[in-house]
């Protein structure tokens, strides 16, 4: 009797099984349903992270290291390549006397800007990822580090670089963005140079925010890139687009 309630039970889940299969094969038939599934999981993602709160950032990087997978992601990397062939072309091959790099996280990027700077200051306001960006760069002398919050803190001084990605993004409203921005180009000497980034996504992502409804209700990413292009100081001078991301490296005016 009991192997019968087992077997039961086995060709039970096996059916139920195949039913939801056929169910999420039916649903994902239907074009509207798709895009209605993209549209939420983009307006989920819109409403955790713009604005990302301290707490929230820092809650990821408690609870376990590397949150987004930037150690394991090839797009990640491919960022990460895309970026210092922008700097070295920019100064042929000639090194940053001071940068700054905003929003270091847990070094990864750090480890390679250190390549092509005289100096380096890498500054998080999580103070987790920073010892771990402090461990990862252990043996590298060139870069210091130090929390900073882009919301509150004035600038550390002045720089010929300055480096930030996947960060403004996640501050909330244009008026926020903007006082950002301008933070972060008042600390540029002249003929300094920025280098912006932001995650552009997978198609599905970019074909949202590219839609009327998402060039109307979303902060995306190319909006963002045109508020940081609107500076008056600012002139675009190399452009990148990686498999998720967008680069782009502008110079002030001298």
């Amino acid at each position: 009797m009991t192997s019968q309630l087992m077997r039961f039970a086995q060709t039970t889940s096996r059916e139920l099984g195949s039913l939801r299969q056929q169910a999420r094969r039916k649903l994902a038939s239907v074009k509207w349903l798709r895009s209605a599934w993209h549209w939420a999981r983009a307006l989920r993602y819109e409403l955790r992270w713009r604005p990302a709160t301290q707490g929230g950032y820092a809650k990821c990087f408690t609870t376990r290291a590397d949150p987004w997978g930037y150690e394991v992601t090839s797009f990640t990397f491919e960022k990460f390549e895309a970026a210092v062939e922008l700097l070295n072309g920019a100064r042929g091959g000639a090194r940053f006397k001071r940068a700054w790099e905003i929003g270091c996280a847990e070094g990864l990027m750090t480890v390679r800007l250190t390549q092509v700077c005289e100096r380096l200051l890498a500054v998080d306001y999580i103070a987790v990822a920073l010892e771990r960006a402090r461990v990862r760069c252990g043996e590298v002398e060139n870069v210091s580090f130090s929390v900073w919050d882009l919301k509150s803190d004035p600038a550390p001084g002045t720089f010929d670089l300055v480096v930030i990605t996947d960060v403004l993004g996640s501050l909330g409203g244009r008026r926020d963005i903007c006082r950002a921005r301008d933070k972060v180009v008042s600390a540029l000497a002249p003929g300094g140079y920025l280098l912006y980034g932001d995650f552009l996504g997978d198609p599905t992502n970019r074909r949202i925010h590219d839609s009327w409804w998402g060039r109307s209700l979303l902060l995306r990413p190319r909006k963002i890139l045109r508020l940081v292009a609107a500076h008056p100081t600012l002139v675009e001078v190399a452009r990148r687009e990686t498999t998720m991301h967008s680069l782009v490296l502008f110079r002030t005016i001298d």
